[in-house]
Parts: C-alpha cells; sequence; structure tokens
C-alpha cells in the first residue's frame, strides 16, 4: 500500500529517514538483516545472505530468495508526526510486519464492524445479555 507522504513532516525522505538509516548502520534493528541483500530466512527467520541468487532472474541455488528493504517505523507512536529518534527503528519488511500486525488486526475489526453496521446488522453489547 502507498504511503501517503502528506501526513509526515516536510523533512521526512531529506533528513528524519537517512538519520535513522545512518543510526542503524544499514541493518535492521531488530533482525540484524542488512539492507539491500539478496538471500533466506532460515526456519527460525535469520536471514542468510546468497550471493549465488539473482534477483529478478530466479536464478541461483533454487531456494525462494527475499530482498532485503529496510524501512522506518513509528515503534511507540504510530502517529507520523511524531518522528523522534526514539519512537523511530529501520526494520526490514519482517520486522516491521510483525511490529505492525496487532495494529492491523484491530483496523481490520472495526472495517468489518463499521460493513456490519452499515448494511443493518445491529451492534450486540454483551451488558444487554448479563443477568
Amino acid at each position: 500500500m502507498p504511503t501517503d507522504m502528506s501526513r509526515y513532516p516536510a523533512n521526512w525522505a531529506s533528513e528524519i529517514r537517512p538519520r535513522i538509516l545512518a543510526r542503524a548502520k544499514g541493518r535492521c534493528e531488530r533482525c540484524r538483516a542488512p539492507n539491500g541483500a539478496i538471500g533466506h530466512r532460515d526456519e527460525w527467520g535469520r536471514f542468510h545472505a546468497c550471493y549465488a541468487c539473482e534477483w529478478g532472474t530466479g536464478g541461483g541455488c533454487g531456494e525462494r530468495s527475499i530482498r532485503i528493504v529496510l524501512t522506518i517505523a513509528h515503534v511507540a507512536d504510530p502517529d507520523p508526526m511524531n518522528c523522534e529518534d526514539g519512537n523511530l527503528e529501520a526494520l526490514c519488511q519482517r520486522c516491521h510486519n510483525r511490529l505492525d500486525a496487532p495494529m492491523r488486526r484491530a483496523h481490520a475489526a472495526e472495517t468489518r464492524r463499521r460493513r456490519r453496521v452499515a448494511a443493518g446488522q445491529p451492534e450486540l453489547s454483551l451488558e444487554e445479555n448479563l443477568p
């Protein structure tokens, strides 16, 4: 999903993102996978670079390869305007998706609830059913 950059500070791409990537020294701040590397994850989720793999051609060692791309995640406060260093981490796709999973589940549940209400299904209240 494309990011709505209008929700971020004007200096996001020019100052904030480069500063966090520099702090991370080109690696995911959680799993330490190197930015831009091509390789595979093992059964424990650890990344292993594979120099035999050719990205985009499907050639190489025969394993399904991935390319690590670091993104900047808001770890405590999801507000895109909260760009304090302590709220930002450089994360690979896997670590960023794991971080955001609870928020995405909550948003999906709220979307489903709103659609049911809009379709005319009455909302259930637990208090109404208590003795």
